[in-house]
């Protein structure tokens, strides 16, 4: 018991004198896979979760700056790829969505489950919220809110 107690007052101490970090984004923080948990429309009460929603759909992040999405549509699966980055501020312009920390997906190709502002675009941008979610910006030009979960 008195090795217990030891430990814990030696892991705390550790604790307490690490520095505490910025709010700089560090990338593998978000690496792995992120699931649709939330699905919302442009009217007042359109909240659709779990398999109310019109498909289901998960990001893969990976830690060499890939990405691959699955979107899962009754019978149908989709699938496309690509790699991403991350920014702060400045490439969105904050009229458009109030964001800090955003990530761009650059697809390789062409892709019906590509959602974004910009039909002739194979990019999407997604921000990151205090709370470990991602919310795609696609809402803001009149398609559906997507939230993100890791799973």
């Amino acid at each position: 018991m008195k090795n217990a107690i030891i430990t814990l007052l030696v892991l705390a101490s550790l604790y307490s004198c690490t520095k505490e970090s910025d709010d700089s984004l560090e990338p593998l923080n978000y690496v792995g896979s992120w699931k649709l948990v939330k699905m919302t429309g442009n009217w007042i009460g359109s909240e659709y979760t779990g398999s109310d929603m019109a498909w289901q759909e998960t990001y893969l992040i990976n830690d060499d700056a890939t990405f691959t999405k699955t979107r899962v549509n009754e019978d149908t699966t989709i699938i496309a790829s690509g790699t991403y980055n991350f920014a702060e501020d400045g490439l969105l312009d904050e009229s458009e969505v109030d964001i800090r920390t955003y990530i761009e997906f650059s697809y390789e190709t062409a892709n019906a489950i590509i959602g974004n502002c910009y039909s002739n675009r194979n990019i999407e941008y997604l921000y990151f919220t205090s709370n470990n979610k991602l919310i795609s910006t696609w809402e803001a030009c009149d398609g559906p809110g997507l939230e993100y979960a890791k799973k």
